[in-house]
């Protein structure tokens, strides 16, 4: 043992039962044998080091089981169970609570069927890391507030009202988590600004991951798949601004990235497959229009690839890549000699009255866009990519997809914008 480390053992066995801990002394390493022990508890003193595998800590059903409320503290390899049941977003009950914990670090906690898996407020620098956490669909998977430089790590999250919740926590970092089956939102970002999301999977959660009301995030190589239904999205940016979104695959959604108001974001080598609308860009009743660039990107499979519904809206395409781009191409570069527009005035019209999206393969809406794209005179070209590339792929088999991106395209038409107001 290192000076000023002790070292406590408690002679437990694994059906022993114990209430609380023993006293402890700033910067007391406290190693618990396995086995069950009753809370809550509350550590109060700096650097404590708490080993805790094959333990199981059970809250007792009242508040959060464990509360951490000092510079320093590590929590290692804990498993809490029997949380209380109170879901208040901004003070759920958590298996574990972190208040003004300075630099403090949770390693490896798993937490099944609670709340809220982990709760940080006022604490600046905490880190989660390798944690296992399920939840009841009412509160957040881990909630940080008011906290900035925290960082989440290589973490598993499921089943939670949202997956990871983020408000006013500036130079946050969210890496290499698995987020699925959340009731609300995958990944959330709030008010936050210098945050970093990336190879995160956002799976099959009511919707994907949404990004609002901030400036300077990077959000790059994450995977949003599966999000369909009522205005889903694997991807909402929402008055967010001079951001970098980058090398994300976004697959299977009912629109794979909704751009909401949103100014001066640069979405870059995002692959976007098999969704209704790839990007729909639109403007909030009252706030200001969106201005973006995309290049680079490749659009396959979409039932619609580009939908911007705002007149106002400056955005630029360059050197992004389609699976039904022109296939001119007198220089043999790959790159089409004719500038290509990705949408057409039925998928704008579309994206204001989603309902008209039963149309959308009908013969008469199939010669309209045929016509735009015959006659220059038609086509939106202040949308075109002057620089496109054709994709050479294989189209799917059989005509599943445009049936299944239909389907989704009429979803929209059921929930419009009420479920996020």
């Amino acid at each position: 043992m290192g000076l000023g480390t002790t070292l406590i053992m408690l002679a437990l066995s694994l059906s022993a039962q114990a209430s609380s801990l023993p006293p402890l002394n700033p910067g007391e390493r406290l190693v618990l044998a396995p086995g069950t022990y009753y809370g809550p508890w509350e550590i109060d003193q700096p650097g404590v080091h708490l080993v805790a595998e094959g333990v199981v800590l059970d809250g007792g059903g009242q508040g959060s089981a464990l509360i951490l409320a000092a510079p320093g503290i590590v929590v290692e390899g804990l498993t809490v169970r029997n949380v209380g049941h109170q879901s208040d977003f901004y003070a759920p009950d958590a298996a574990v609570w972190l208040v003004e914990c300075l630099a403090c670090r949770l390693e490896g906690l798993v937490a099944e069927g609670v709340t809220t898996g982990v709760r940080i407020e006022g604490s600046l620098g905490a880190v989660v890391r390798d944690a296992y956490l399920t939840g009841t669909a009412k509160g957040p998977g881990i909630t940080i507030f008011e906290s900035p430089g925290a960082a989440v790590l290589d973490s598993y999250i499921s089943n939670f009202l949202d997956g990871i919740y983020l408000e006013r926590a500036d130079n946050t970092r969210v890496i290499g988590n698995v987020v699925n089956q959340s009731a609300r939102y995958g990944l959330h970002l709030m008010f936050s600004h210098n945050v970093e999301l990336a190879f995160n999977q956002v799976l099959d959660n009511r919707v994907g991951s949404a990004l609002m009301f901030g400036t300077r995030a990077h959000y790059h190589h994450n995977v949003m798949r599966g999000h369909q239904g009522p205005l889903a999205f694997g991807l909402l940016v929402q008055e967010l601004a001079d951001s970098l979104l980058e090398h994300n695959t976004i697959v299977s959604n009912t629109i794979g990235i909704l751009a909401v108001s949103a100014e001066g974001n640069t979405f870059q080598h995002n692959e976007l497959t098999g969704n209704g609308f790839g990007l729909l860009i639109q403007r909030a009743p009252g706030d200001g229009a969106s201005s973006a660039l995309l290049s680079n990107n490749r659009f396959l499979n979409n039932l619609y690839d580009v939908a911007i519904d705002d007149p106002e809206a400056n955005v630029t395409l360059y050197g992004n890549a389609f699976d039904r781009a022109s296939p001119l191409d007198l220089q043999g570069d790959g790159v089409s000699d004719l500038p290509y527009l990705p949408s057409s005035t039925f998928a704008i019209l579309a994206s204001r009255q989603p309902d008209l999206t039963i149309f959308a393969l009908s013969p008469g809406i199939l010669l309209w866009e045929q016509a735009e794209a015959a006659v220059p005179g038609l086509r939106l070209m202040t949308l075109a990519d002057h620089a496109a590339w054709r994709l050479t792929v294989e189209p799917p088999e059989g005509d599943g997809f445009m049936a299944w991106s239909g389907w989704l395209l009429v979803a929209l038409a059921l929930g419009g914008w009420r479920w996020l107001r």
